[in-house]
């Protein structure tokens, strides 16, 4: 019998530690695709969160990778015994990090200041990130005062450029923090796995990159919102300083386009992403939509009708991106014709600050019997069973799962025209624009003084749910492609994972791994002769170490593929011999 596939499923601020949408997509590919072992690479904003779903026994392990909250960013490599971080740190000087580390950030940042033109620039420079922090310190490596005066030269040739304005130290300060705590990611060791699929364009997908360049593993990316969209609104509604937002935002495109550029497959939710996704480099027939699910026997309709008055609905997370403004003052104008009515508001508070601006709006708006703001529910079938009305009044979103959700359990629905929205709908509900009370108050009101449109437009959504949007449909997809790409996949060789390993304990030059590291990854892009250098490199430096007899017989191999015999037979007999002097 075949084992499983092993598949790291990559989530950025969701799984398994908060809830939403993409949270729920996450639950169900773990608990319904099966003959799949997963393993979560979780990025995490600190080191304090729990779980918030029971975890089936598909999941063998979590990954959590902290960005912010940690004393040392190391302290998450729980595998990793403390005298080897402690060595990690003692062996990173000014000398290694100039030497080793400095050339590929360099060459990151410029292509920051680039726009990101040149993806593949940025995907070498993330894979020898990381072949560096598994051998060196990340906190002394960006410690090191070669790197922040390099930084800030890099920002002010920049700012002449036009790039952005000249920063105060204080702005060059906070923006190396952040390329520090968001590439946190490359200092974490990955998992060895068939494929990876990750959740988002984000920070969260460079173990995607990474794991594709060093070891061939497919790469399998999902986006649910467009990250670089919603990063654009959370920026743009920031008090952040210009040149704080051009950096930030200079930042995300960057990772986001090396996202879009080294996936293999990319599954969108909705055609509305796959739009973004062409805009920013993606390659059209690397794009296939996979439309979200949800069961039927979940979110089923109730059974009878309701009493009047008709039951509103929102459920919604309390974030400025689901625009709960518009919703109260969308729901003032419906309250003035029908007093009665009220509006049961579910989700948990994301932003605690703009849950308090809403409150006193609704107490300005003389809401605060009408709207009802409920917080999180474990059980959002029921929800759905015990209203007649679905609202969504976001100005951002992907393929909502609660406009589904409401679908599958025969609502009427009304929302806003935004992201893969209509694309769920269709003729089956309505939608309306954005950011206009006036618009979502009047489709409101049309539903509720018409009890027949409500009823034929919930058995046409039902409908549409059930042919398009079933939980049985999307995990059948996911499987598909989870078996196509882990077909393409490499195996890893020995020395491919050295740097998942304690250098030391293999008896190894630390030296030594970083050259093998290179040469294997450049064998892998069918580049010999470079790989070849790579490997008398790693010789040069430790001529006589345990991997000696292994890197001879790989510099034979690749010198006998390239018509170069001679050569290669010696070092075949060399390598015959020092492995007999090491035994002996």
């Amino acid at each position: 019998m075949p084992r499983k596939l092993r598949v790291m499923l990559a989530t950025e601020g969701t799984y398994p530690y908060h809830l939403g949408g993409v949270s729920t997509w996450c639950d169900m590919l773990v608990h319904r695709v099966e003959q799949v072992d997963f393993t979560v690479f979780a990025v995490a904003m600190n080191p304090f969160v729990r779980s918030r779903f029971d975890l089936p026994p598909s999941i063998g392990r979590v990954v959590t990778v902290p960005l912010w909250g940690t004393q040392d960013p190391s302290e998450h490599k729980e595998h990793m015994p403390f005298s080897e971080i402690f060595l990690q740190k003692q062996r990173t000087t000014e000398e290694e990090v100039a030497r080793d580390f400095l050339p590929e950030f360099l060459a990151l940042l410029g292509q920051m200041r680039l726009d990101g033109e040149r993806p593949e620039v940025v995907g070498n420079a993330l894979a020898a990130m990381h072949r560096h922090f598994q051998v060196f310190d990340y906190r002394e490596t960006f410690k090191a005062e070669v790197v922040w005066q390099a930084f800030r030269v890099f920002l002010h040739e920049a700012a002449e450029a036009g790039v952005w304005p000249e920063p105060t130290v204080f702005e060059a300060a906070q923006a190396l923090g952040w390329v520090y705590h968001f590439f946190t990611v490359l200092n974490t060791p990955l998992p060895d796995v068939d494929v990876v699929h990750s959740s988002a364009a984000a920070f969260c997908g460079m173990a995607g990159i990474v794991a594709k360049i060093e070891y061939g593993t497919p790469y399998l990316l999902t986006e649910h919102g467009v990250y670089l969209r919603e990063q654009y609104l959370s920026v743009g509604r920031s008090n952040m300083s210009r040149f704080s937002k051009r950096f930030l935002l200079a930042t995300v495109r960057m990772i986001v386009k090396a996202n879009l550029h080294y996936a293999d497959r990319i599954a969108p939710v909705c055609a509305f992403n796959a739009r973004w996704e062409k805009l920013l480099g993606a390659a059209p027939d690397r794009i296939g939509v996979v439309y979200n699910g949800v069961s039927p026997q979940v979110f089923a309709p109730a059974q009878g009708s309701h009493d009047w008055p008709p039951r509103l609905l929102s459920i919604a997370r309390i974030d400025p991106n689901k625009d709960i403004e518009t919703l109260l003052r969308a729901m003032a104008i419906v309250h003035a014709h029908f007093p009665d009515v009220r509006l049961a508001v579910w989700g948990s508070i994301a932003v605690e600050d703009y849950h308090k601006q809403m409150l006193d709006l609704r107490r300005e708006l003389g809401l605060e019997e009408t709207v009802l703001f409920e917080g999180h529910s474990e059980n959002p079938a029921d929800l759905y069973r015990e209203a007649d009305i679905l609202i969504q009044s976001s100005v951002s979103e992907a393929f909502p799962y609660s406009v589904i959700e409401g679908m599958m359990s025969g609502l009427a629905v009304v929302a806003t025209d935004v992201g893969g929205t209509s694309e769920a709908l269709a003729d089956t509900g309505i939608t309306v624009p954005s950011r206009d009370p006036a618009r979502l108050a009047v489709a409101i009101i049309i539903l509720l003084q018409d009890a027949a449109l409500r009823e034929r437009l919930g058995v046409a959504a039902r409908e549409r749910a059930l042919t398009f949007f079933t939980t049985q449909r999307a995990t059948q997809e996911y499987s598909l492609l989870y078996e196509q790409l882990a077909g393409r996949a490499l195996p890893r060789t020995a020395a491919a994972v050295a740097g998942d390993l304690a250098p030391l304990a293999l008896g190894i030059p630390s030296r030594q791994i970083v050259h093998l590291q290179r040469a294997y990854a450049l064998l892998r892009l069918g580049m010999q002769v470079a790989a070849l250098d790579q490997f008398h490199r790693a010789l040069e430096l430790a001529p006589d170490s345990e991997a000696a007899p292994a890197i001879l017989s790989q510099v034979a191999a690749i010198e006998e593929e390239l018509g170069q015999g001679e050569s290669a037979l010696q070092h075949y007999m060399g390598a015959w011999l020092l492995a007999q002097v090491q035994v002996a």
